[in-house]
Order: C-alpha cells, then structure tokens, then sequence
C-alpha cells in the first residue's frame, strides 16, 4: 500500500486533480515533483498550501497531507 495526500486543485487547476482527489506519493516527494507529475506548470501556481499553510514547491510532503494548488488571482 502506498503513501496518499488529497488534493484540491482550485478553480482553472481543477482539471488537473487526480482522480478522487487523491495522489499516491513517494518518500521524500516534494510539491513541485507532485505539480509536476499532475501536469501543473509552475507558471499556472499562484500559491499552494499544504494542510491549509503556504508552502513552497520545495516542501517535502507527508502521507495524509492536503494540498492546495491554487491558481493567480487578479481583479479589479
């Protein structure tokens, strides 16, 4: 049995979530290595959270973790 996070893709990412909003992972793995393997470019990140706290694309993952890809904001 592997290691598992659930994962809110916010808004324009939510194509990119995993089925059932789940994302096995490796030991080790980072936030920017699950980005990428969902097909998220940096470049689509306006933020992200990990158990509802900012987190870098270097921030090594835990099992059970949420995290929040969430896309850049703009308004008027």
């Amino acid at each position: 049995m592997s290691d598992t996070v659930t994962v809110r893709a916010l808004a324009t990412l939510a194509p990119f979530a995993p089925p059932g909003g789940v994302a096995s992972i490796g030991p080790g793995e980072t936030v920017g290595e699950l980005a990428d393997r969902l097909g998220i470019e940096p470049e689509a990140l306006g933020s992200v959270l990990v158990n509802e706290a900012p987190a870098g694309l270097d921030a090594v993952l835990a099992p059970g973790s949420v995290v929040s890809f969430v896309p850049p904001i703009t308004g008027g």
